[in-house]
């Protein structure tokens, strides 16, 4: 789009909020005004709302005028809290030596995205899995006795239990956590290494993903210039790890060795914005505590092998009308209606940008937003809402707090819902960001579905009564939490962050789009299958529930994953399905 058509657009959205700003305001929740919000957010003129361009902007415009219509109070710079987004990222020139001797990029080593443009010259000290805790229930510092200040720091990927998906050390064990503990421990540089257990195959990081720099060089590499780097310490990288997984205490020298480096990274960065406005509570004791409602307003753009379409062959535009313009057609409702109540406690509502590349603004949103977490009381998220089938409503999070399922339990008899709940607070959708910080989260969602992030998840295709109803619900749970006297008790339901993901995780895949937010733990529903991949050519269906693989129980997404990793390319393995009220065996050849 040319900057005067796109001044266009933006000007009649303008004139459009204007003069519905002139029409009397609805207070109830109801489906012509949950239609129209969707009718205009997927609509194909905002070409599939993909965070950074203007039809991102756009769409927030109008989610921020529907917020001021209805009276709340917008906060953050008009409403908006602005951000900066790396839509795509580049290696350039990147330099590796050791001892002088000249290493070959892609070849010995390459880079990371969260490296700096920056050069660094110095000895290595070995940092084992490059850990640094202190507190009582894990002691584990793998810098010290050693002096990490002004050196780069050789560190082991992953953890000793990279396989558990509740390990203890899973906050330290991720790419950018080593990197930063480093950073802090004043490194100038950082060399990861894949151990055996982390990845056998021992292949070097491509960039497949984008990150913001951690201030220091960050390079990947191979195991043999590790030990070329160790080599004069009589220690290996493939000894060190054994001995760290079996003792589970550090081992961590300094090195005579002398590496040089220059890394680089070209970034296209582009600015979005999340939307930010509130309804100020009326107690006075009450009001600086914090109900969050939350959506995701960015969706796909036009699709493309660079974005997670399922048909990333096909360019089109993906309207992404129950992902998600269904949750924030909900929350318009929600806000338009809790603005009228005056509540006690105060209610916060956020439209996030730029969930579909990671939770980047719930992220942003919870680390430099106008409210610390430490004053929320609940977090409120509705992904995909609009496609409600046989009165399944899925709710996560429901053990986050000790009192949440007694509110979702007590008012939901008036509703035609079934509930479906899952008591983990991590997820698929921007409430993890909140519960990784302590805050009770409840996720609501009707679930995936076939045209799940394809050009197909079109506005004709929501259930409108449905959406009607989970409104009203996700309502009558809001107005009670920011009505009640006593605050919800936070528990922590599951790990706080997505499990790691290594090598061994990612050699093999059936092809399949699971049922990530099914409530049940008893299988793992397949809600599509990719053609010409091997469940479809083993014949796998859609809607057949994985029960086991290899012999093996799998009774959710966790257990799937982890059967997963444990299979290589090339053999061929049973699944274990059932069809209907039938069981069967497949075949698969992987």
């Amino acid at each position: 789009m040319n900057k005067i058509v796109a001044y266009c657009a933006m000007a009649f959205v303008a004139v459009l909020a204007s003069c519905q700003g002139l029409l009397p305001s609805q207070t109830e929740i109801t489906e012509p005004e949950l239609r129209e919000h969707i009718a205009f957010l997927a609509s194909d003129s905002l070409k599939g709302r993909k965070p950074g361009t203007t039809y991102d902007r756009i769409a927030a415009k109008y989610v921020k005028d529907e917020l001021a219509k209805s009276g709340l109070k917008l906060l953050g710079q008009n409403g908006y809290q602005f951000f900066d987004l790396i839509v795509k990222q580049h290696p350039g020139e990147n330099t590796l030596a050791i001892n002088g001797k000249e290493l070959v990029y892609g070849t010995d080593f390459s880079v990371l995205p969260l490296s700096s443009n920056s050069e660094a010259e110095s000895v290595v000290c070995f940092a084992g899995y490059g850990f640094h805790y202190t507190a009582d229930d894990i002691l584990w510092n793998d810098y010290y006795p050693i002096n990490a200040r002004g050196k780069w720091v050789l560190i082991l990927r992953g953890d000793p239990e990279i396989d558990n998906p509740n390990s203890p050390y899973s906050n330290q064990s991720g790419d950018k956590d080593k990197a930063l503990i480093a950073a802090d421990q004043g490194a100038i540089g950082v060399l990861l290494v894949s151990g055996t257990s982390y990845d056998s195959d021992d292949k070097l990081y491509k960039m497949e993903e984008k990150a913001f720099s951690v201030g220091i060089p960050v390079f990947h590499v191979t195991r043999a210039t590790a030990n070329m780097i160790l080599k004069n310490n009589g220690l290996t990288i493939e000894q060190a790890e054994a001995t760290l997984n079996k003792t589970k205490s550090p081992i961590s020298v300094e090195t005579n060795t002398l590496v040089s480096g220059t890394s680089e990274l070209t970034n296209e960065i582009k600015s979005t914005q999340n939307v930010v406005a509130l309804i100020e509570g009326t107690n006075e004791a009450l009001k600086d505590e914090y109900i969050v409602i939350g959506a995701h307003y960015d969706h796909l753009g036009m699709g493309g092998h660079e974005s997670s379409s399922r048909m990333p062959d096909t360019t089109a535009v993906h309207n992404g009308a129950d992902d998600n313009a269904s949750g924030v057609a909900a929350l318009l409702e929600v806000a338009q209606k809790l603005a009228k109540d005056k509540p006690k406690r105060s209610i916060l509502f956020v439209a996030f940008s730029s969930e579909e590349l990671g939770l980047i603004g719930s992220q942003k949103f919870v680390n430099e937003g106008p409210i610390s977490t430490s004053n929320m009381v609940a977090m409120l998220n509705m992904d995909m809402v609009g496609r409600l089938m046989d009165s399944t409503l899925q709710v996560g999070g429901t053990q986050t707090a000790l009192e949440t399922e007694r509110y979702i339990d007590s008012l939901v008899h008036p509703y035609p819902l079934k509930l479906a709940k899952s008591p983990e607070g991590y997820g698929p959708s921007d409430h993890a960001s909140f519960y990784s910080m302590n805050v009770p989260v409840l996720f609501f969602s009707t679930g995936a579905h076939t045209d799940y992030h394809t050009p197909f998840d079109d506005a004709d295709k929501i259930n409108l009564k449905g959406l009607s109803i989970v409104s009203n619900y996700v309502y009558d749970i809001a107005y009670a939490l920011a009505n009640s006297n006593t605050k919800l008790t936070f528990n922590e339901a599951g790990p706080k962050s997505k499990p790691t993901r290594h090598g061994r995780g990612l050699k093999v895949k059936l092809g399949i789009m699971p049922d990530v937010n099914q409530g049940e733990n008893n299988g793992l529903r397949v809600i599509a299958v990719t053609p010409g991949n091997p469940a479809a050519l083993g014949g796998i269906k859609n809607n057949d529930i994985i029960t086991a693989i290899n012999g093996k129980p799998v009774n959710n997404i966790q257990d799937y994953m982890y059967r997963l990793s444990e299979l290589k390319a090339g053999i061929t393995i049973s699944v274990e399905i059932k069809r209907g009220n039938e069981a069967h065996i497949k075949l698969i050849q992987l």
